[in-house]
């Protein structure tokens, strides 16, 4: 079975329903991509939905970065806004003031001196831009949000006991990514919320099982779907032992290895067809 070849063939018509549907209309069995041409879609996030790649970097052009919302904008025909910013944690997507791995610093940097980093400008925070959108004339039909694993990070490679870190920091991550999805319910949004989840960075598949935990349980308990990537990119490298580099799922360095945080651009599929299905799967 090749799950991206089925996810582009799908993707179309799934997406199709879904807007419509939220619209208060009725979807056609023949729904094709002329369907989706008006609908919108909004992601949140951090480098990953950014689609962050070392290798890209220098020079450092927003349009270079294709993550899997830009994927998803691909198979489906759907008007993209990815508001997500590299360092962006959960718990900065919904306050200026809360810990951050450099988003902020970078955006601040840039808007100085009138540089363009993002694929998308705003002020305030993602969640501040959303619910702009959301009011807007014309509001997302799907909004996706990324968030904690850079929360993770700090904890795991920035503080002196990463077990202690990460048990504080988890619950902050679920509570502000509930925060998120209920704001966005507040303010009137009907579409479908979808909350991603991360693949398992080699060595450290323990810890972020418990972020993608953390995750679940906030899409669980504001009703709304969970991307479970983790068991895509696993099932993907099976016939690699495992391996999500030899799999090809992860941005290959040049010298041989891979970075095992960012996905490749097969990476990125995958988490495209993860959120399509998980969208698809909530709205039955």
């Amino acid at each position: 079975m090749n799950i991206l070849r089925i996810s582009r063939r799908s993707a179309v018509s799934g997406l199709a329903t879904i807007a419509m549907c939220m619209s208060g209309g009725t979807a056609s069995a023949d729904a094709n991509r002329t369907d989706a041409v008006g609908r919108r879609y909004l992601a949140l996030g951090d480098s990953l939905a950014f689609g962050f790649s070392p290798l890209l970097e220098d020079p450092w052009i927003p349009k270079r970065f294709v993550g899997y919302p830009e994927v998803i904008g691909r198979w489906t025909g759907v008007q993209t806004t990815n508001l997500a910013c590299p360092g962006q944690t959960a718990q900065a997507l919904v306050s200026r003031d809360a810990v951050d791995a450099g988003c902020f610093d970078f955006r601040d940097r840039a808007n100085e001196q009138g540089i363009k980093v993002l694929h998308a400008d705003y002020m305030g925070t993602q969640l501040d831009a959303a619910l702009d959108a959301v009011r807007s004339a014309t509001p997302p039909s799907l909004i996706s949000i990324q968030g904690g694993g850079n929360d993770w990070a700090l904890c795991e490679f920035d503080s002196p006991d990463p077990e202690q870190c990460l048990a504080e920091t988890l619950p902050r991550v679920t509570a502000s990514l509930l925060h998120a999805t209920r704001h966005l319910r507040a303010a009137g949004y009907r579409g479908q919320v979808v909350l991603v989840g991360y693949h398992l960075v080699p060595d450290f598949e323990a810890s972020l099982r418990r972020v993608n935990g953390a995750i679940e349980q906030a899409a669980r308990r504001s009703n709304v779907a969970f991307a479970d990537t983790a068991v895509l990119f696993a099932w993907s490298a099976q016939r690699h032992h495992g391996d999500l580099c030899l799999a090809g799922l992860l941005v290959k360095l040049a010298e041989g290895s891979c970075d095992p945080l960012h996905p490749s651009a097969t990476g990125h599929h995958l988490v495209a067809a993860a959120v399509l299905a998980a969208a698809m799967a909530r709205h039955r």
